[in-house]
């Protein structure tokens, strides 16, 4: 779904460190002769965000700080959007609690939210889903989120929606379908996935996500934010 965010996006300071990381590693375009020689030939991308503290004489910030943080995602070429991704992953630490609370993987959610929103907590689409998981509101309200824009809300929602789809369906693929066209669409598909145009991109755009986000998941768990 093309979303259209109606308020500005804002994180704390170290979630915008984070984007502006990924953002710089990112942001020049490649020449056209290694584009193409990466077509034959795809490299692996690699990003590493994070905000590093080097324990030095005099520096307050390192004093302060004894851990470092820091977070090293891997990617195939072709790379996600590296300001979207950055987003969502400033954004694990509230997905992983609401994952344990619903018993869902956090990948999982985290693909469904690049997707969806971009990580865009206040985004909104020209049918009125809003905010990360791009609830409609009526469904928003169904599973416990009064405020669709405020993140946890919304997320621990759309999880409990997404838990609900995996449980009835028993398959990843028309859990998706569901989640995006609705329920009624996949069984009267037959129980397939809808032959919807957008459907038809979404699930597969998320499965690919989930590969990406296993990945990240796992790096985040091996290096944890450091206590605030």
């Amino acid at each position: 779904m093309t979303q259209q965010p109606c308020r500005a996006w804002q994180a704390p300071v170290h979630a915008r460190m984070l984007i502006a990381a990924a953002a710089a590693l990112c942001i020049a375009a490649p020449h056209p002769a290694a584009a193409q020689a990466a077509s034959v030939n795809p490299p692996r991308v690699m990003m590493i965000i994070g905000g590093f503290a080097e324990d030095r004489a005099g520096d307050a910030v390192a004093r302060n700080h004894k851990e470092r943080l820091s977070l090293v995602l891997q990617l195939d070429t072709p790379p996600l959007a590296a300001s979207v991704k950055a987003r969502v992953v400033t954004l694990f630490p509230l997905i992983e609690e609401a994952a344990r609370t619903v018993d869902i993987d956090s990948a999982l959610l985290m693909a469904v939210i690049d997707v969806e929103s971009g990580g865009d907590p206040q985004a909104i689409s020209k049918q009125g889903a809003a905010g990360l998981m791009q609830l409609m509101p009526a469904t928003g309200r169904l599973y416990g989120a009064i405020d669709p824009f405020d993140p946890r809300q919304n997320v621990v929602a759309g999880a409990r929606l997404l838990r609900r789809l995996l449980t009835r369906f028993g398959s990843l693929e028309l859990a998706l379908a569901a989640y995006n066209a609705g329920e009624d669409a996949v069984r009267r598909s037959g129980g397939a996935i809808p032959r919807y145009r957008e459907t038809q991109r979404y699930v597969p755009q998320v499965v690919e996500r989930y590969e990406h986000y296993l990945q990240a998941v796992q790096s985040m768990r091996e290096q944890p934010y450091p206590a605030r």
